[in-house]
């Protein structure tokens, strides 16, 4: 059995200040399970399109059935894939865990959208095992845990975002180059 969750989030700022907080959402006070960001590739594709490869490190607990298998390493490294087109005012990312496969594969899919201001996230998020006996129970512990961590990664996009409106700000009634 593969689970998925499927979401839907609205921002009210400006594709520019999104796709920007995206890319520079690290670190910020509600991803303090993030240890690093590190990009890989970035590069303007032939249609105008920003594409970035980058690989996080993130921290978090394991279910207690797991443990033995995984022993003390928390750590997960994950890829991270994204193309921004200023054209069609569209993001898509794709990230996915390299490493525990074995035990559990999480793929998350978003889609961000801007209309008059307004940014729409789409996500939708794939969870799969193939670790015989367990496969049921590590998908659904994975769905339940993304599940009630979806609040902190909203926030914390909405805290870059905040940040990023008040140092504009800062900047322009100062004087200062935007």
């Amino acid at each position: 059995m593969v689970l998925y969750f499927e979401s839907e989030q609205e921002y009210k700022y400006d594709f520019q200040t999104t796709s920007l907080a995206y890319l520079n959402r690290y670190p910020n006070p509600y991803a303090k399970h993030v240890l690093s960001s590190d990009t890989l590739e970035s590069y303007i594709d032939a249609e105008g399109r920003l594409c970035t490869t980058r690989v996080v490190v993130k921290t978090g607990r394991l279910p207690q059935f797991i443990k033995p298998f995984l022993g003390s390493n928390l750590n997960s490294w994950i890829i991270e894939k994204s193309i921004v087109n200023p054209k069609t005012k569209t993001l898509y990312t794709y990230s996915s865990n390299i490493d525990h496969r074995k035990f559990i594969r999480v793929e998350e899919f978003l889609k961000y959208t801007t209309v008059n201001d307004n940014t729409t996230v789409k996500s939708k998020v794939k969870f799969s095992s193939n670790f015989i006996g367990f496969k049921e129970r590590i998908e659904q512990w994975s769905h339940n845990r993304f599940s009630s961590n979806m609040k902190n990664s909203r926030e914390g996009l909405q805290y870059v975002m905040n940040k990023m409106k008040e140092r504009l700000a800062f900047k322009e009634k100062n004087g200062l180059n935007a």
